[in-house]
């Protein structure tokens, strides 16, 4: 991953702080952004963007207001892409090479899922907190201690340039229903994609198929490859996935893959590294 350029985030988050607050749209800060205002007092050095959040149904906001901020970041000369699924809207922007992921999410049982699959109480996003960050002052959970534990572990306030996600990733359960349709969905599924399957080829770095090896969506399930390689699962939409392979110390965190319903994909080891690859897994044709 490469870390972002501190001065044009820093002038990027300043420029969405007036942009949404023109909009009347709450925002938070999330993730490693809501970790380095709360802890350090600024953006983490090392992160690779800024992410901020939303929810729909609260402080106002709804899809409408999303939509119409959309076109605001556009006349602004963001770069934008718009992903909806059952549990968020999720907006991919760019700026001064600079991506930023806002994410409006949909409360499903009085919780949001935040990325990978974090089950967040949607109560601690009722009255937020603030925190000054470059001179202003920014929405974050509330209390933002209890976000902190829930998303990093009781660890948070320890900085750790590497080796966050599998902290992340272990506190979630092997599956947390991310993979569950509401009933729309599945009648969708049932008329149009019945074949909605992903499959992955797990393989060595002479491209050997390995069979008998774990892989896991996190959030989705675990499977087990098979003779050939390949694991399969049911995706309804697309989406960045948090994917690990093997078990134990020879687990590979994959901690940012797109994937797609219906298309295959191939995972090829390397010996030479362990962690941090992101975007690893490629499309087969």
């Amino acid at each position: 991953m490469r870390s972002m350029q501190i001065q044009n985030a820093e002038k990027v988050l300043l420029e969405i702080w007036y942009l949404l607050g023109d909009l009347n749209i709450v925002f938070f800060l999330r993730h490693g952004t809501c970790l380095g205002a709360v802890r350090d007092g600024e953006l983490i050095p090392w992160d690779d963007d800024l992410d901020i959040g939303s929810i729909i149904g609260m402080h106002g906001l709804d899809e409408s207001a999303v939509s119409g901020a959309v076109e605001r970041f556009k006349a602004a000369d963001f770069q934008v892409e718009v992903t909806e699924t059952d549990f968020h809207i999720a907006l991919e922007l760019s700026k001064y090479d600079i991506p930023i992921d806002w994410t409006c999410y949909r409360v499903i049982q009085d919780s949001i899922f935040q990325y990978p699959g974090v089950k967040i109480p949607v109560r601690i996003y009722g009255n937020l907190d603030s925190v000054s960050l470059l001179g202003k002052p920014f929405s974050i959970p509330n209390p933002p201690e209890e976000y902190l534990a829930i998303k990093y572990g009781p660890n948070w306030r320890v900085p750790k340039k590497t080796g966050f996600e599998a902290d992340i990733i272990d506190a979630i359960p092997e599956t947390v229903n991310l993979a569950k349709p509401s009933a729309f969905r599945r009648l969708l599924k049932f008329l149009f994609f019945k074949n909605s399957v992903t499959r992955i080829q797990v393989l060595s770095s002479n491209l050997e198929p390995i069979p008998n090896l774990d892989v896991t969506i996190v959030g989705i399930g675990k499977r087990v490859t098979d003779p050939s390689g390949y694991v399969v699962f049911d995706l309804l939409h697309e989406d960045y996935y948090a994917v690990t392979v093997g078990s134990g110390e020879e687990r590979e965190i994959l901690y940012e893959e797109r994937l797609e319903p219906r298309k295959d994909y191939s995972y090829i080891q390397d010996p030479n590294e362990k962690q941090g690859r992101i975007r690893t897994l490629q499309e087969k044709t």
